[in-house]
């Protein structure tokens, strides 16, 4: 809801009766005569007030009211009690129903029953609180045991059931609601108890789908055992307190709803039901909302449960550190936990809540449609209803479950329609927590075994994902999403937009595909194809005929760059009717590092390239690291190439059933092109005239076989810049190779350096730069290019600056003498500042004698932390000055003639 739908404080224009203010010191039996101005009792359809210094005790149940204001204390005595009003405002007073003490032990209903708006700006049927009122509903039903799940398998007919946990307080009579089991969120049932025996619960009416009720155990690589849970949930609905909209909520769109203001007095609700609440179509409007309601430290939504609703479950807007702690959702259209609505919202506590079958919105029905679809799209994603809806990182998520979404998402962190004053608040420095959530039976258009179209797959529209996290503006914040398990997910467990992100302990099973993402780590996770749960018959099948994956790169654009390890597969196999395999690739892998290590294969194939999609127009990119050949069962690093690829030479070997060449890793390296112009395409001819790119996407990262000569094109229209930065790295393991790159270059003088500011030698001829023992290059004035002989010697990526000036030319000698090699990579100090120790990282190009000083800002030598030979690789070295006083330092090292330094901050 926008600020501008903020109320007024006008008061009825119609007459009220008002409490005498004689009354204000004693409680008031709303049935006594003597508590009201005519000695009588409100009668049907009367507007009351509650005047401030009035305690009203309502010990009957009143006629259906106009509306009601309370400013003073409405308290319901503890008895069966109804009260139906139009509307019910608290506006500085206090709605009782029990204490925390003291939970109310009989059946209270509060019916809003109008169905037009009573105060500006708070439409119809509303329950609100502002101005200081406060709303403390605690109902014994929050003793009872909120949710649990079944202890065994359930067949279609049963009456009967048995739990994995004791149900406390439950009882005959009681409604409960059976999550499903297969992909579709329809199969949930809603069951009345008729018998309990210890953990056998008795229901009727008899089951019409099967349920699954095992717990299932897989053997992971470093041989510990892993548990599977993919048995029901059953959540109890029936609560003894009830707020709901009239019986023709649904018939004529329009529930109660819960609002709650900036401004109001704490908000406590334990043990209670909402039912059929919100009002589709219009903003703002949802079951219960804490409205721009800033810090609301000490309010909380516990044990309390929310079904059938119309429009959203609880909804955090503008609001902090609210605690929404073990509650049950069923068949709420639209998304039906909302920890974060607009993005700003920070510390909101969502734990241990059940959402059972987050519903479609009806058709014309959108709160926030986009002008032109307003049936097929929403800024607030209503096309595709969630269980978790938020559009910021920092609100708690802990064991909560998402059982059943139509067309929709489970976990959804969402940025479309967010507006960009909010983007800083993803990359604030306070920890995100996503851990143990579980998501399952979230469906896609169109019925099993049939893909559909995009609709079912991309961004902005994309359906069945157990988590969907968007691109957030985090790139110096990592996001950790923790121990997740997504099972039955009609299109993915997990998809990923974000970078700098990692997906650690997670459990993805019976999925179409587990994983789709670009630039995310995944560690310690357990994927399985095809589990003992064959509920729901076989997944949907991918775009290119696979019926499941493990990791599925999809869309255009994007990054698709794995960085996965510790991944045990199983059962991604062949089988009569299901193609599967860990890794189905149909679109090529960013030119960046990706790698898989440490992958256990059970009853798996290990891949499957896919010549039929985008791969074909820009294969040089598609090349999976396996970094230590447990992928493809090498046992040493190899390279998975596309089939397609003009990186494939004799030295790879082609496996059929995995349609892809394995090559060594060392045979390819990166580069990486800088120009000022932004509108310059580059490209890379290799020797037989292939164009390596088509000017696709990425076109300045491009990938080559070491050892090779390429020439770089530029495009026509605006030919070579002033200056060029091109970076350069190995793909799979530091080898100290290099490639022979021709520059187009018309100018009369040209100055190289590294990113150090060293100066990369200029050797006189063509031939000297191929005999160079480092990067060198060679400015061939008669043919307008340079000659580069670029020599990497690790996967990380040097920089090498190219513009017009004068260097001076060296002799071939001069530029294989060994104190002449660039021999120092980069160098990192980690923590900095240092309070009491820390670590110089660095890397050496090849062997040689280090010296590492501590020096002041002047220069003067501090202390002497090393000297010795090193030989080539990476290199750390403990810092630890425990007398070092406060300031700013350097490090200083020497390796050879090469000198460098950086900063040491001493906190």
């Amino acid at each position: 809801m926008r600020p501008s739908l903020l109320i007024s404080t006008a008061v009825y224009c119609w007459a009220l009766f008002i409490l005498p203010a004689a009354l204000s010191a004693q409680l008031s039996n709303w049935s006594s005569p003597d508590s009201w101005p005519n000695g009588a009792v409100p009668r049907a359809g009367e507007a009351v007030q509650i005047p401030p210094e009035a305690q009203i005790l309502l010990d009957i149940s009143p006629p259906e009211l106009g509306t009601l204001e309370i400013q003073g204390e409405l308290t319901f005595a503890d008895s069966d009690l109804r009260l139906t009003a139009k509307s019910i405002l608290v506006r500085g007073g206090l709605l009782q129903i029990g204490t925390s003490d003291l939970p109310f032990e009989q059946e209270a209903i509060i019916t809003l029953s109008g169905q037009e708006e009573d105060f500006p700006g708070l439409g119809a049927r509303h329950l609100v609180v502002m101005e200081g009122g406060r709303l403390a509903l605690h109902a014994m039903a929050a003793n009872k045991r909120s949710w649990t799940q079944i202890a065994e398998g359930l067949s279609t007919g049963s009456r009967q059931m048995q739990l994995s946990d004791d149900p406390v307080n439950w009882q005959v009579g009681d409604e409960i609601v059976l999550a499903p089991s297969g992909y579709d969120p329809y199969e949930a049932e809603r069951l009345t108890i008729t018998g309990i025996t210890g953990r056998i619960i008795n229901f009727t009416p008899a089951l019409a789908f099967d349920h699954f009720g095992e717990l299932q155990s897989f053997t992971t690589g470093d041989g510990t055992t892993r548990q599977l849970d993919e048995r029901a949930e059953v959540g109890m609905l029936s609560r003894n307190v009830i707020i709901q909209g009239a019986a023709n909520s649904a018939d004529l769109h329009l529930g109660g709803h819960i609002m709650i203001l900036d401004g109001a007095g704490p908000i406590h609700l334990s043990g209670v039901a909402l039912r059929r609440m919100g009002q589709p179509g219009q903003e703002g409007r949802y079951s219960c909302h804490w409205h721009f309601a800033g810090d609301r430290s000490g309010d909380y939504v516990e044990n309390c449960s929310i079904y059938d609703g119309l429009q959203r479950g609880i909804v955090a807007h503008g609001t902090n550190n609210l605690r929404v702690v073990n509650n049950v959702a069923y068949n709420i259209q639209n998304h039906i936990f909302i920890p974060a609505e607009d993005g700003n919202e920070t510390g909101n506590l969502f734990m241990h809540n059940l959402a059972i079958l987050a519903r479609r919105v009806d058709e014309g029905f959108f709160a926030f449609p986009q002008e032109g679809r307003e049936t097929s799209f929403s800024f607030q994603a209503e096309h595709r209803p969630s269980g978790f809806w938020m559009r910021n990182l920092h609100n708690p998520l802990i064991g909560n479950r998402v059982a059943g979404a139509e067309r929709g998402v489970g976990f959804f962190f969402d940025v479309i329609g967010r507006h960009r004053d909010f983007r800083h608040f993803d990359a604030l420095p306070d920890p995100m927590v996503f851990h143990d959530n579980v998501a399952h039976s979230i469906s896609v258009p169109g019925v099993n075994n049939n893909a559909g179209s995009n609709v079912a797959m991309y961004a902005r529209v994309g359906h069945g994902f157990g988590l969907f996290v968007d691109k957030f503006n985090n790139e110096d914040t990592e996001l950790i999403f923790d121990g997740f398990t997504a099972y039955k997910c009609d299109m993915s467990g997990i998809w990923n937009e974000s970078e700098n992100v990692t997906f650690t302990d997670l459990t993805l099973a019976d999925n179409t595909s587990a994983f789709i993402s670009g630039s995310a780590k995944v560690e310690d996770a357990l994927v399985v194809g095809r589990s003992a749960n064959a509920l729901g018959g076989r997944n949907r099948v991918l775009r290119h005929g696979h019926h499941r994956a493990g990791f599925y790169t999809v869309a255009q654009g994007g990054k698709k760059r794995p960085q996965m390890r510790n991944i045990s597969f199983v059962n991604m196999h062949d089988d009569t009717d299901n193609e599967a395999a860990a890794f189905v690739l149909d679109y090529k892998l960013e030119v960046k590092p990706n790698y898989v290590e440490n992958i256990h294969l059970e009853n798996s194939r290990p891949l499957w390239m896919e010549t039929s999609g985008a791969p074909g127009r820009s294969p040089s990119g598609a090349c999976l690291f396996d970094r230590d050949g447990s992928l493809t069962g090498r046992g040493e690093p190899v390279t998975v190439v596309w089939p397609n690829s003009p990186l494939v030479r004799p030295d790879c070997d082609f496996v059929e059933a995995w349609n892809a060449f394995i090559c060594p890793a060392d045979r390819f390296m990166d580069f990486k092109f800088h120009s000022p112009n932004e509108r310059v395409s580059i490209d890379l001819e290799q020797q037989d005239g292939e164009i390596n790119y088509d000017r696709g996407l990425n076109t300045r990262e491009l990938r080559v076989r070491v050892q090779e000569d390429f020439r770089l094109v530029y495009d026509p229209e605006i030919g070579p810049q002033d200056y060029l930065d091109i970076g350069m790295a190995a793909f799979g393991i530091s080898n100290g190779d290099h490639s022979i790159l021709h520059i187009p270059y018309p100018f009369g003088g040209a100055r190289m350096v590294d990113e150090n500011g060293n100066t990369i030698p200029r050797v006189s001829s063509e031939n000297a730069v191929r005999n160079a023992d480092q990067t060198a290059y060679y400015l061939d004035r008669q043919r307008g290019w340079i000659v580069l002989k670029a020599v990497v010697h690790s996967t990380t990526m040097v920089w090498y600056h190219l513009e017009p000036g004068e260097q001076v030319v060296v002799g071939e000698e001069e530029v294989n003498e060994v104190g002449s090699v660039n021999r120092l990579g980069a160098l990192q100090l980690r923590p900095n500042p240092v309070i009491e120790e820390a670590r110089l990282f660095y890397e050496l190009f090849a062997t040689a004698e280090v010296n590492v000083q501590l020096v002041d800002i002047l220069g003067r030598e501090v202390a002497s932390l090393f000297t010795g030979l090193r030989s080539a690789g990476n290199h750390e070295l403990p810092i630890n000055i425990p007398d070092l006083q406060r300031g700013v330092y350097h490090l200083r090292v020497q390796v050879g003639e090469q000198i460098a330094s950086l900063p040491l901050v001493k906190q």
